[in-house]
């Protein structure tokens, strides 16, 4: 599916995928999150060759948010932290849940609520709309501390203003940890620190929003045309 692919992703840099559908963007994820195993080239993480490294132990690290986001009929606190233990015994607990709905810039919703973390989000969380649930599911993956955040797509569902709180998401991060995306939507991708235009299992671009852009011959300005943004 991939040809000739050769890409670094520096620690705690923002990096989007974009590209038509069947390019090989989520393929290439999937090789980073060890998926799929290469049978040719290598993949090194952290200087050591990807067959070396635990799966497990690796993904352990690794946060991922897709579209499909899956919120159950229990607290805000709870969905978060996945049931980690009681809030109201646990100041440690409560203070990393606090944490990841800031970094997931949800944490002003849900203190705007009557019963704020000890809301109930309803079954499959009915009572949150779909930029808040999809935040919301940001927040979890966050609460795990992981060193890689992943967004597959995570807002191609969602209406203009929920995908603008997504992308405040996605800025406050930046610095603080890994973060990769799957992008359909190219106004999300703005404030990247790079860019990989993929095609035909190829990355044929590479930049910054700003430079691709600016090429009017840039394969990436024509897509960024096409969706009229």
């Amino acid at each position: 599916v991939l040809k000739s692919i050769s890409l670094n992703i520096p620690f705690k840099s923002t990096t989007a995928f974009v590209g038509e559908s069947g390019a090989g963007k989520t393929t290439l994820v999937d090789l980073i999150t060890l998926t799929n195993e290469n049978y040719e080239g290598e993949i090194i993480i952290d200087g050591l060759n990807s067959k070396k490294i635990n799966k497990s132990s690796w993904r352990a690290q690794i946060g991922y948010v897709s579209q499909d986001t899956l919120i159950f009929d229990d607290t805000i606190a709870n969905n978060i932290s996945m049931w980690s233990g009681d809030t109201s015994n646990n100041e440690n607990l409560l203070e990393r849940i606090i944490n990841a709905a800031d970094q997931a810039n949800i944490l002003e919703f849900i203190q705007s609520l009557p019963n704020g973390f000890n809301t109930i989000v309803g079954d499959r969380g009915i009572l949150l709309s779909g930029g808040q649930k999809q935040r919301l599911f940001i927040a979890r993956e966050l609460f795990r501390k992981p060193k890689i955040l992943i967004l597959d797509e995570a807002t191609s569902a969602l209406d203009s203003e929920s995908e603008k709180s997504i992308q405040k998401s996605v800025e406050a991060l930046k610095g603080r940890i890994t973060v990769i995306i799957i992008a359909h939507r190219l106004s999300t991708i703005k404030d990247v620190d790079t860019i990989h235009l993929i095609r035909n299992g190829q990355i044929v671009e590479s930049g910054k929003y700003s430079d691709l852009m600016n090429d009017d011959k840039s394969q990436f300005n024509k897509l960024v045309n096409l969706q009229k943004l």
